[in-house]
């Protein structure tokens, strides 16, 4: 007997049904899947919709002399009043962030408390953090917190930020105002409006300041000096005579005699008004120009000598 035929008699006689081949076929089929479902099967995280639960704001007073004072908020309503933060007593924030759809504890990637100070613009923004339980607290203590502010006091308003990639509605919630009051001996000379968009002040760069030049006298001095050579130049050719019969006033002469004489102008130039890229352009086209004329000019001299 085949072990498949044994195993349908045992179980047959014990009351219970083997699935066929069909069943296990049927059973493989997959049936309509939740869009979560689908999400997850191709590794998209589910999107979320948060829902902000027992939010509550408390005055503590520092020497626990008085009960701290709770008032509870709903989103999205504003608290009625303001609350006061100074030397005397702390403000604190507390919350929970949940799922709507599920009711299940959302821990954000961005969660922040924002003070916008309603005079100068000023706004100084803080990150909340939860706790073991996963209740969000945020405490302001103006001792420790007035090089954040500035020490300005002033009414501050208290926006709630909530963002995440997987969340639904990110959240902007203008939750109360706040009174924030620092000592008057730490409060800032001039109040300046102070926001984190404006332009930042232009940078002014201070370029070193060029050297004196030496005087007149010195220059001029030293300018005779270097041309007196071909002053003296012109001195012996007019006493002893130049011989100038094997000059050729063929064009090529000419056209490289003036190249030359205008390479030397265009230096004085540099000195004076040019500046490097200019004179480099201008004595690309006159060097090419009295490098073919002096070209042209050796060869004519090289053909009149072998004659």
């Amino acid at each position: 007997m085949s072990n498949a035929r044994y195993m349908h008699m045992c179980a047959t006689s014990s009351g219970k049904h083997l699935p066929s081949p069909a069943d296990e076929w049927h059973s493989a089929v997959p049936g309509k899947a939740t869009k979560e479902e689908n999400a997850a099967t191709k590794g998209q995280p589910r999107v979320r919709e948060v829902g902000i639960t027992n939010v509550d704001l408390f005055t503590v007073d520092k020497d626990q002399s008085i009960a701290p004072k709770t008032t509870r908020v709903t989103y999205p309503a504003k608290a009625k009043g303001s609350f006061t933060a100074d030397s005397h007593q702390n403000f604190a924030l507390s919350f929970q962030l949940v799922d709507v759809n599920t009711g299940a504890e959302l821990i954000p990637h961005q969660t922040f408390v924002r003070l916008h100070n309603q005079k100068t613009g000023q706004e100084v923004v803080f990150v909340a953090e939860p706790d073991s339980k996963n209740i969000y607290k945020f405490e302001l203590d103006t001792s420790e917190r007035k090089t954040e502010f500035d020490s300005a006091s002033g009414i501050y308003t208290l926006y709630l930020i909530i963002g995440d990639a997987t969340l639904e509605n990110p959240i902007l919630w203008n939750v109360a105002d706040v009174v924030i009051k620092f000592p008057e001996e730490d409060a800032p000379s001039t109040v300046q409006s102070k926001s984190l968009f404006t332009p930042k002040p232009e940078i002014q760069h201070l370029f070193r300041e060029p050297e004196k030049r030496p005087p007149t006298v010195v220059s001029n001095t030293f300018t005779a000096m270097i041309l007196s050579p071909l002053l003296l130049l012109f001195i012996l050719w007019i006493k002893i005579g130049a011989n100038i019969s094997n000059f050729s006033f063929a064009p090529s002469t000419i056209i490289f005699h003036l190249g030359h004489a205008a390479m030397l102008g265009l230096m004085y130039i540099y000195w004076t008004q040019l500046n490097m890229f200019q004179t480099l352009k201008y004595l690309a086209l006159l060097g090419s120009l009295t490098f073919l004329a002096g070209n042209r000019m050796l060869a004519q001299k090289a053909v009149k000598r072998t004659r």
